[in-house]
């Protein structure tokens, strides 16, 4: 094992010395976590929301402030109409609120109530901002319904007489409890309690920041990119600094060669994953089920990895054109694979190839086992399926090679 083991030895230096390569399985995968991060993480508001309260009453002043307090929207007072629309057509604010006088009083007075809105044309914010407020008013609403029904059965006899019988107060109460919220829709996690109950109200973020999503995102980039970039370059380098001859006629069988490419590759997909999760775990404090069972998942990924950098390079006519192959397959794999909304999103036929990729069932064992808590069940399969790939790829990529260190 002395002459993998040299070879190794001699490709992770190799790497250290390579910006490119460290750029592909470093600096990438962090700046794509701070800037989805970012995005999803909940800390930063959506929407600017230009606001005309001509109310001066409590219930506008209580609808402000519950709206305020959604983290969604940043409302910008004006004091008339026309400064608010001028805001959002200079494109400063995404909609104009506007809560007219009466607002409160026919809102105690038993009275429907009155707001206009005012969106962007954008035709994606309209909808997104259209659709976020009408669901505000309908919680704002129902809240309002609730209170003022638990005013009411204070006051209520403990039974009616009416033509149709007597109703006693309970009846009374389970029907206008029924007018009030006609259909109730309660949505319940599949994933473990231990889990959504830490999670659900932690530092009130999103699912992304909060959960454990993060981690597999970061350990899912080490396999997409650490370990067919650095595969790659390792073997297409040989063929860029001329080093090709000097290999083959050196005592070692080609088996040994790929074996010391393999070995530098693993080496270097580890120090990646290190690395990104440590780093994930320190900026984003993520809540994880931490699980033994995911080193499996991840070796078998790092080796599928490795097998496509190696049939990359070896079926590619030059090294640019091998470096540029890995770098494009792994932009489209992340796209496919899971990592920023789940494969059921994709249309028809790029579900199925999305499906075939073993980057896919990574992600969803690991997800599995560090968001969801789960246990052996969301491994065996995708482990399964992680070797077989690794093993098919790598068989291919030995055959491959006499031919392609014969390619001057």
């Amino acid at each position: 094992m002395n002459a993998p083991i040299q070879m190794a030895k001699k490709d992770l230096l190799s790497f250290f010395r390579s910006k490119s390569t460290i750029f592909w399985t470093l600096a990438f995968p962090l700046m794509m976590m701070l800037l989805f991060s970012s995005m999803f993480g909940g800390s930063s508001v959506m929407f600017k929301v230009a606001l005309v309260n001509e109310d001066s009453g409590i219930m506008s002043s209580v609808f402000v402030k519950a709206l305020n307090s959604t983290n969604v929207t940043s409302l910008v007072p004006f004091s008339n109409i026309k400064e608010a629309k001028n805001y959002v057509m200079n494109g400063r604010g995404s909609a104009v609120l506007v809560i007219p006088k009466g607002f409160s009083n026919n809102l105690t007075s038993g009275l429907a109530a009155t707001i206009y809105f005012y969106s962007s044309e954008d035709p994606q914010v309209k909808m997104a901002i259209t659709s976020m407020i009408k669901g505000f008013v309908d919680a704002f609403l129902e809240e309002y319904r609730e209170r003022m029904f638990s005013i009411m059965i204070q006051h209520m006899p403990s039974e009616v007489k009416t033509e149709a019988g007597i109703f006693t107060k309970e009846q009374i109460v389970n029907f206008m409890r029924m007018l009030i919220k006609p259909i109730d829709v309660r949505a319940v996690s599949l994933a473990k309690s231990s889990v959504t109950s830490k999670t659900a109200n932690y530092r009130k973020t999103s699912y992304w920041k909060a959960e454990g999503h993060w981690v597999t995102m970061m350990l899912a980039y080490s396999l997409i990119f650490s370990g067919m970039v650095s595969s790659a370059a390792f073997l297409s380098d040989e063929k860029l600094w001329g080093t090709v001859k000097r290999i083959l006629v050196s005592p070692v069988s080609r088996w040994s060669i790929l074996i010391g490419k393999l070995l530098g590759s693993l080496a270097v997909v580890t120090i990646s994953q290190i690395i990104l999760v440590a780093l994930t775990i320190l900026w984003l404090r993520p809540q994880v089920n931490w699980s033994i069972l995911s080193i499996p998942i991840i070796i078998a990924g790092d080796l599928a990895s490795i097998g496509i950098g190696f049939l990359v390079a070896e079926l590619s006519p030059n090294p640019k054109a091998a470096n540029e192959g890995v770098i494009t397959i792994g932009v489209m794999i992340q796209f496919i694979s899971g990592l920023y909304f789940p494969v059921s999103f994709l249309p028809g036929m790029l579900r199925v190839i999305a499906e075939a990729v073993p980057f896919t069932w990574a992600v969803r064992a690991l997800d599995g086992l560090l968001v969801f808590g789960r246990g052996l069940e969301a491994v065996w399969t995708p482990v399964l399926y992680l070797i077989v790939t690794a093993i098919v790829l790598t068989s291919l990529s030995v055959a491959l090679f006499p031919k392609w260190a014969r390619i001057e």
